[in-house]
Order: C-alpha cells, then sequence, then structure tokens
C-alpha cells in the first residue's frame, strides 16, 4: 500500500514537473515560489498591511500582529521539527530527469515550508474575514503547486505542508477568537460593575 502511495506519488510530480508544462507557467510559477526573495514582494505586503490598519484599525493591527506569530510558528514546526524527523529526500535526490526551475534548498523535503506556512496564513486570516476564503485559498494553492513545479518538492510534501498549515493557521486563529471574547466578558463586566457603584 505504502509503495503504491509513494509511486504515485511520484508519477504525479512527473506529470507536474515535466509533463504539464508551458512557457507562461516556466514564468510565472517560479516567479511565485521565490516571492519572498524579491523586495518588491516585501514592498507590496507592507502596503497591504498599511491599507488594512487603516480600514480596520484595532481588530487589524491585533490580526496582522497575530498572523505573523502563526506563519512564524509553522515554519519552526516544519523546518525544526517534522522535517528532521521524517527527512524525506527532495525529488532531485531520488529521481532523474528533475526540472529545476528554482534554486537548490536543503535536502529533507517533508513538509513544505512554503505551503504550511502559505496555508497557515490562508486558514488564519480567512477565519477573520470568511469572505477572503477563495482568493487566500486560491493563492495557498497555487504556491503549493508552485513548489512541485519547480522541482523543490513531491505532490505529497505540499499536502503535508498545507495539512499542518490550515490546522496551525485554524487553531491559532480560535485561541485569539476565544482570548478576545474573555477580554470582551471582562470588560463588560467592569463597565457594568463601575455603572452600578456610580448609580446605586
Amino acid at each position: 500500500m505504502l509503495s503504491a502511495v509513494r509511486g504515485a506519488d511520484r508519477l504525479l510530480f512527473v506529470k507536474i514537473n515535466s509533463v504539464w508544462t508551458c512557457r507562461a507557467l516556466d514564468l510565472l510559477l517560479p516567479a511565485l515560489t521565490d516571492a519572498n526573495r524579491s523586495p518588491w514582494f516585501w514592498a507590496g505586503l507592507a502596503g497591504v498591511a498599511a491599507l488594512w490598519l487603516y480600514r480596520d484599525r484595532a481588530r487589524a493591527a491585533l490580526v496582522i500582529a497575530a498572523l505573523g506569530l502563526t506563519v512564524g510558528a509553522s515554519d519552526l514546526l516544519c523546518f525544526r521539527l517534522v522535517k528532521p524527523l521524517v527527512r524525506r529526500l527532495r525529488p532531485e535526490y531520488v529521481l532523474s530527469g528533475v526540472i529545476l526551475r528554482a534554486g537548490r534548498h536543503g535536502r529533507y523535503g517533508f513538509p513544505s515550508n512554503h505551503s504550511a506556512n502559505a496555508f497557515a496564513a490562508a486558514a488564519f486570516v480567512s477565519s477573520f474575514y470568511p469572505r477572503l476564503s477563495w482568493p487566500l485559498f486560491a493563492l495557498a494553492g497555487a504556491i503549493a503547486y508552485s513548489r512541485v513545479y519547480v522541482g523543490a518538492h513531491f505532490p505529497a510534501d505540499v499536502l503535508g505542508g498545507a495539512v499542518i498549515g490550515f490546522g496551525l493557521g485554524r487553531l491559532a486563529a480560535l485561541g485569539l477568537k476565544r482570548a478576545i471574547l474573555s477580554l470582551t466578558k471582562k470588560g463588560s463586566r467592569r463597565y457594568s460593575s463601575q455603572r452600578t457603584i456610580s448609580n446605586p
């Protein structure tokens, strides 16, 4: 059973990396997969954050801060804990003829940090802004697909990253919502007690 799954994973990788290709994707997906290395990406991200803060003030500030912690936790969990434990080699170390469309990375590929971080961000933000669910998860899916297309990961690597990231993002959102609810209840009780004292 396991060998059949591994074989299907490798076959799908070869299809995505070598067969289902075109010039447009050759330009687009490597740029998407390495967007975090571009200063334009960070400038655009800063612009989005500034607009978000301007429109949603305190709520946006809280979500942005917690989002940064969530993505950071996802990255550390995958890179520092899961990858050294699983130790699954990347396609270039296992298969011949792999087309590398992006720079080389470490030896181990499971889970994909890019996929985990993208899905953690999508799951977290969409919990507070449900109308953004489709574009956020579409972008996360495109990032995950790009990792296979550029030859950096097997499909199972990005799927594992997506599951980890999604779970972590939802868990973090739930924790933040409960914290906000708890603080709101405490503030409401304090306000009620103050009104009672001032109006005996």
